[in-house]
C-alpha cells in the first residue's frame, strides 16, 4: 500500500497528418527536378541578389533567389539601417518602408501575370480557393554580423506554368534597384515535370 494512488491513464493523443494546399508550398513527398539557372537580379555597391536554381515538382515549380550584403566600408548608422532593409524585405509589415520592399512576380507565357505579394500566402485569403496562378514565398531567411548579411528565399509558383516564356520580374527601391527582368524557360519545367520522382508512394 502506497500513499499515492496511481496515476490515471492517458488516452492517447488523436493525430491527424496535415493537409497539404497545393498552392501554399511544394510537396514534402517529391524529389524535384532541377532546372540550372543562374542569374544576376541585381548588382549595387552593397547588394547583390540573383535566382540560383529552380525545383521542377509534379504540380508547380520553386524558385531559388540568394542576396548578399557587404558593408564596403559604409558607417555604423547607415549600416544597421540599410541591415533592417534587408532583413525586412519579407512582407509590408516588416520592412521599415513598405514601398521601398523587394518585390516579386512573373508573367506567364500566356500572358497572365503573377504578383508574389506577403508572406507566405501572396497577399491572399489562404482559406479561399485561389483562381490562376499563385506565387507564395516560402523558407524566407536572413542572418548577417557586423560587415555581411546573407538571405535566401523559395518562391512557389502553382500550379505548373503553361509553355512558353517566362519573365522573372523583380524590383527593390530601397536599394536603388528598379524592375529587373530575366526570362526563363516554361516548356522546360513542364517537361521536367514528368520526371519528378517521389519518396513514398
Amino acid at each position: 500500500m502506497t500513499f499515492f494512488p496511481p496515476d490515471p491513464e492517458m488516452p492517447d493523443p488523436q493525430e491527424s497528418e496535415p493537409e497539404r494546399h497545393p498552392s501554399w508550398q511544394a510537396p514534402e513527398d517529391e524529389l524535384p527536378m532541377l532546372l540550372p539557372v543562374s542569374e544576376t537580379l541585381a548588382v549595387t555597391d552593397h547588394l547583390a541578389l540573383g535566382l540560383f536554381g529552380v525545383a521542377v515538382y509534379s504540380d508547380g515549380v520553386e524558385f531559388r533567389l540568394e542576396g548578399r550584403l557587404r558593408r564596403n566600408g559604409m558607417p555604423a548608422r547607415e549600416w544597421n539601417d540599410l541591415c533592417g532593409d534587408f532583413v525586412g524585405h519579407g512582407t509590408m509589415g516588416a520592412a521599415p518602408d513598405p514601398a521601398g520592399r523587394l518585390r516579386f512576380g512573373l508573367v506567364l507565357g500566356d500572358g497572365e501575370k503573377v504578383l508574389g505579394e506577403g508572406f507566405p500566402f501572396g497577399g491572399r485569403d489562404p482559406s479561399s480557393e485561389p483562381e490562376g496562378h499563385t506565387l507564395s514565398r516560402n523558407g524566407s531567411r536572413a542572418g548577417g554580423g557586423s560587415h555581411s548579411y546573407t538571405s535566401s528565399d523559395h518562391l512557389w509558383l502553382w500550379p505548373l506554368p503553361p509553355e512558353g516564356p517566362i519573365e522573372f520580374v523583380t524590383q527593390w527601391p530601397a536599394f536603388g534597384v528598379g524592375e529587373r527582368r530575366v526570362v526563363l524557360d516554361g516548356t522546360a519545367m513542364r517537361d521536367l515535370s514528368g520526371r519528378v520522382q517521389r519518396f513514398w508512394g
